[in-house]
C-alpha cells in the first residue's frame, strides 16, 4: 500500500507535531497576576513592630513556574525605611495559585529617630513597593512589581511621674509618707502594667525601693493612679529631713524601675518597660 512508502516522513511528523506543540505552550507563557490577600501584624511590642504581607502569586500557564526571590521597599513619607531581599525556591503547579509572605519588622527607636513627627501619632501611613523574582519556561528569569499602601499603629511607651506626696504619718523619729504615680497612656489601645519595680529619690534623701504587686489597666489615652508607700527615718536621715517634710517647699525627686506592660492591641508580646524620670513634686501634709 502507498500509505507505507514513506515510513521515516511518518516517522519525523510523529515527532515534529508534538513538538509544535509544545513550542506552542512554550510561546504562549504569560507571566502570573500578582495580589496582596492579607497584610497582618504578626509581632508586636514597645520596642518593634512586624507587618506581615500575605501574597498570592496566580499562574495562568499550562506549565509550572518558580518564584525565585523578592525584594522590597518599605516607604514612609515618601521615603525608603525599611528594604531587604530573599531567594526563595517555590514552585507554583500549572493553572494554580500559591501564596508567599513578606514580613517587614522594624523598631519603634528607628522610627521616631527616621520621622520624629510621628511620635504623636496614633498610626502612620505606609507604601510598600515589591518585585517578585520568576522563573519562566523558555523567557528564563522576569521580575514582576508589586505595590501596596495601608497604615500601621504607632506604638509609645506609657509615661510616668509623681503627681503629689502626702504625710500620713509623722513623729520625731519617722515618717511614713504615700506618693501617687501618674501613669498616662498616649496610645489609642488600652495598656496594664503589672509587676512594677522601683527607686525613688526625694532631695538627695537615700533612696527607697519597693515592688508593686497590683494589677494597673489604663483604658486607650487616659491616665491612671498607683499609690507607693515611702518611709523616712529621721535618726537616720537627720533633723534637715524632718524640717524637709515639715515645709510648704516643692521636693525635688528622681523615680526609676521597671514594669511589665501588655496592652489590648492584637498580636502585642507582652514587653518589658523601663522608666527613669525626675522633678518636682509638692508635698501636702
Amino acid at each position: 500500500m502507498k500509505y507505507f512508502k514513506y515510513p521515516l516522513l511518518f516517522a519525523l511528523f510523529a515527532i515534529i507535531l508534538p513538538s509544535c506543540s509544545a513550542l506552542k505552550d512554550l510561546a504562549s507563557i504569560r507571566k502570573p497576576e500578582l495580589s496582596v490577600t492579607k497584610v497582618s501584624i504578626s509581632d508586636a511590642s514597645l520596642r518593634d513592630l512586624e507587618l506581615t504581607f500575605d501574597i498570592e502569586v496566580d499562574n495562568p500557564n499550562n506549565v509550572a513556574i518558580e518564584v525565585a526571590s523578592y525584594d522590597y521597599d518599605f516607604l514612609i513619607s515618601d521615603n525608603t525605611f525599611v528594604s531587604g531581599s530573599q531567594s526563595l525556591n517555590s514552585q507554583i503547579s500549572s493553572s494554580a495559585k500559591s501564596i508567599i509572605q513578606i514580613p517587614v519588622r522594624f523598631t519603634y527607636s528607628e522610627l521616631f529617630e527616621t520621622f520624629s513627627d510621628i511620635k504623636d501619632k496614633d498610626e502612620t501611613g505606609y507604601e510598600l513597593k515589591s518585585t517578585i523574582g520568576i522563573e519562566l519556561p523558555f523567557l528564563g528569569f522576569t521580575e514582576v512589581p508589586l505595590q501596596r499602601s495601608g497604615t500601621f499603629p504607632v506604638i509609645k511607651a506609657p509615661k510616668i511621674s509623681a503627681s503629689r506626696l502626702s504625710v500620713k504619718d509623722i513623729s520625731f523619729a519617722s515618717a511614713d509618707l504615700e506618693l501617687i504615680l501618674n501613669i498616662d497612656n498616649p496610645n489609642a489601645f488600652g495598656v496594664s502594667l503589672s509587676d512594677m519595680e522601683y527607686n525613688i529619690t526625694i532631695n538627695g534623701l537615700e533612696s527607697i525601693s519597693g515592688k508593686s504587686n497590683n494589677l494597673i489597666q489604663i483604658d486607650e489615652k487616659s491616665s491612671g493612679i498607683i499609690s507607693v508607700p515611702v518611709s523616712l527615718n529621721f535618726i537616720q536621715l537627720g533633723r534637715s529631713a524632718y524640717n524637709l517634710i515639715k515645709s510648704d517647699q516643692p521636693l525635688e525627686y528622681s523615680l526609676s524601675g521597671n514594669s511589665n506592660v501588655s496592652a489590648t492591641l492584637p498580636f502585642f508580646e507582652p514587653s518589658y518597660y523601663s522608666f527613669d524620670r525626675s522633678g518636682t513634686v509638692n508635698i501636702f501634709n
